[in-house]
């Protein structure tokens, strides 16, 4: 199947219910105002079925970097003070329009990220009840 390809870099823009998404994760409470205030930096480097997802502080501090590949089981490294999210496999869905990330180790968690048609990265995060959609608007 051939995918969108997602190489770029977006800047963290309008989410809807980012505090509530960082709360179910299991981020501390002391943290969290600080963290949803945060408007942070995602590169993106998409060779094949391999990604490497890089994040940065608004300072340009790199924050976290994944490296992963569909359909192989991995776990990804948070952010310092961040909690585990247990094992995860990606996938394609909608006929490779949309990066699937899944929890497979017993915790709810599912991330759904797409190409809109301007550039833009739109990031659907779910765990439990809780939804979040956040908008990355290319840099």
């Amino acid at each position: 199947m051939a995918a969108v390809n997602f190489t770029g870099k977006w800047v963290e823009g309008e989410s809807d219910n980012k505090e509530a998404m960082l709360r179910t994760l299991g981020l501390p409470e002391e943290q969290l105002p600080m963290i949803v205030a945060m408007k942070m930096g995602l590169e993106i480097i998409h060779e094949g079925d391999t990604f490497t997802m890089k994040e940065f502080a608004p300072d340009g501090t790199e924050t976290s970097c994944n490296t992963f590949s569909i359909g192989e089981p991995f776990i990804p490294k948070m952010e310092e003070g961040g909690p585990s999210m247990g094992e995860m496999v990606a996938s394609y869905t909608n006929g490779g329009k949309v990066l699937h990330v899944q929890n497979t180790g017993g915790k709810e968690y599912i991330d759904d990220t797409c190409m809109e048609p301007n550039g833009d990265l739109k990031v659907v995060q779910k765990s439990g009840d809780v939804t979040n959609t956040t908008i990355w608007k290319k840099m």
